[in-house]
């Protein structure tokens, strides 16, 4: 009897196995179904958006004749939203009239509510989404609403508002970093420096706010913003901060320096050099090399002999080289009181220069 009940049992489990397994592949077949169908809803989207896009930056927004067929289309809840990612992406490709033209499509489709239910909703990436878009679109309304989002928590919201607002307002819009806690992604300075045109006169109080921020990456992002607009009145307090207590804002000082260089510089180089770690140093020999001047000859000679790191030693030499000194690295090669490590440091740099 307990055999009876035993293989019944197992005939009942064998059956509920193969139920189970016939359901995940009915599931998968028609999970697959309805990708392959959206993939191809997606080609064909795509060819009709482009053509649309085509004729708006050819004949106008304005000139666009009546499309039954389009606006068909325009009723479908996933095609306006794929069509509006689409004009968001377009609209980054193209300059002067051709992205007007672009951005006149969203006003002419009505696509601006479908960026307001994004920035409405509860999702992060949502929420993200329709900032971009909103921004794109140059909806300038929407601004008091998107710098409420520059305290949200999640990263990726806050870094679209902060994004958005410079874009709008282009240098006043960094009013944010005067408080800002989080820290600030190389990639996200990137974007900010890409969306300013110029730096008012009136800068000079909020640069220097910035450069004595206790957030690290606003200090950082200020000094590229010194480098890229070349604001030379600057020069004494990025020297200055040779003198910070992080290690990445003075590299990123030695390397404004050299972009702000002038006839004191390689002095005051050489000057802090021994006051630096070695990270610091590597970066003011990268600026003595590209400054290419014949008073630091002798200093990088003395490098070479003397210091103690090995990347300080070839930074050296390949320096030498930059200034023409191949006869000075060659002597020493057949020099019978140098030692191996620097004659093979020497040999690499030549060999180097050769090729």
């Amino acid at each position: 009897m307990l055999d009876l009940i035993t293989l019944h049992e197992l005939i009942l489990a064998v059956i509920v196995v193969l139920i189970f397994v016939l359901i995940l592949v009915i599931s998968v077949l028609i999970f697959s179904f309805f990708r392959y169908k959206s993939l191809q809803h997606r080609q064909s989207w795509t060819t009709i958006i482009q053509q649309k896009i085509t004729e708006v930056i050819v004949d106008g927004a304005e000139r666009l004749p009546k499309d039954t067929s389009f606006a068909l289309y325009l009723k479908i809840p996933s095609f306006r939203r794929y069509f509006l990612s689409t004009l968001v992406s377009s609209e980054r490709k193209f300059t002067g009239k051709a992205r007007e033209e672009v951005s006149r499509l969203f006003k002419v489709f009505n696509l601006e509510a479908e960026a307001w239910k994004k920035m409405r909703s509860k999702r992060d990436y949502l929420i993200a989404g329709g900032i971009q878009e909103l921004t794109a679109m140059r909806v300038e309304q929407a601004l008091p609403q998107i710098s409420e989002l520059l305290k949200y928590p999640q990263r990726q919201v806050y870094q679209e508002a902060q994004y958005a607002i410079v874009s709008f307002k282009g240098f006043e819009g960094l009013f944010f970093l005067d408080e800002l806690q989080h820290p600030l992604s190389d990639w996200q300075q990137l974007r900010l420096l890409r969306s300013i045109e110029e730096v008012p006169d009136t800068h000079f109080e909020h640069i220097n706010k910035w450069l004595g921020s206790r957030n690290e990456s606003v200090v950082i992002f200020t000094l590229r913003l010194i480098g890229q607009f070349q604001l030379l009145t600057y020069y004494q307090e990025v020297l200055m901060l040779l003198d910070h207590d992080m290690v990445t804002v003075r590299k990123h000082a030695v390397r404004i320096l050299q972009n702000l260089e002038n006839q004191s510089t390689v002095n005051q180089l050489l000057t802090v050099f021994d006051n630096q770690c070695i990270e610091v140093q590597l970066e003011i020999l990268k600026a003595l090399k590209a400054s290419k001047s014949k008073q630091t000859e002798l200093f990088l000679q003395e490098q070479l002999r003397s210091h103690p790191d090995i990347g300080i030693k070839i930074s050296a030499a390949e320096a030498l080289m930059v200034l023409e000194g191949q006869s000075y690295l060659r002597a020493i090669v057949t020099s019978p009181e140098t030692s191996s490590q620097i004659i093979q440091i020497v040999n690499h740099a030549l060999q180097e220069k050769t090729c």
